[in-house]
């Protein structure tokens, strides 16, 4: 089985947001002051410009100028372990994490903040998680160091502290991108603790449909102090 550790943020949290982004209209004259542009104007104008080197822009048409993830399939992307690995195997990593996750802090988390076109290749907006970070990279580093030590390859490479909320598209106007982001800077969202970590085994689903199967959900330790 493909086996991936994941940290699922509340429901209503992540519909929250995405409501946000789905209500977002461009500002066509942003209101700037003169000679000022918008607060990201030039980024947005840059992050474009280097996504024309990489493709050809389509023609545009009617339609959402974002491709929304549906909020059932956003979650946080922590590590994917293993390749193709046999039953015994995810059990006995299992048993491990269950074992130490006892051990690490439940984050204290929110969202705030956006991000669009990066790294480089990258063609998805992004919603920044903020609060206890150190806890949830504390929890990433150790599912690689319970994993490793049962000789597991670990894949590390998806995780960023930001929830994807969907990707750009022919119809996708640096006027928009400008006003998503600007949205959520200004959005803040309510706080969460983050008390498990799900080691989940991915599927097929519909739009509105939890695209994977939860194959263990394991509680994390005490509340990071506050």
């Amino acid at each position: 089985m493909r086996l991936f550790a994941v940290v699922v943020p509340p429901r209503g949290v992540i519909d929250h947001v995405t409501q946000l982004a789905a209500g977002v209209q461009p500002e066509w004259e942003p209101a700037a002051a003169p000679g000022e542009p918008g607060r990201h104007a030039a980024a947005s104008s840059r992050l474009f410009s280097r996504r024309r080197e990489q493709v050809a822009a389509p023609a545009r048409s009617t339609g959402p100028m974002l491709d929304l993830l549906p909020a059932a399939h956003i979650h946080l992307p922590i590590a994917k372990l293993g390749g193709n690995i046999p039953l015994a195997e995810a059990a006995r990593v299992t048993t491990a994490l269950q074992a130490q996750a006892a051990e690490w802090e439940s984050p204290r988390l929110n969202l705030q903040g956006g991000l669009a076109l990066e790294p480089k290749g990258d063609d998805s907006v992004w919603v920044r998680l903020r609060g206890d970070l150190d806890a949830l990279k504390a929890v990433a580093r150790g599912v690689s160091r319970v994993s490793q030590g049962l000789n597991l390859y670990v894949d590390r490479r998806a995780f960023r502290p930001e929830l994807r909320l969907g990707t750009i598209n022919g119809r996708t106007t640096e006027a928009y991108l400008e006003t998503l982001l600007t949205a959520l800077d200004d959005y803040e969202s309510p706080s969460w603790w983050q008390t498990t970590l799900l080691l989940i085994i991915p599927g097929e689903a519909g739009p509105d449909q939890v695209p994977y199967k939860v194959y263990s959900e394991i509680p994390l330790g005490p509340a990071v102090p506050h």
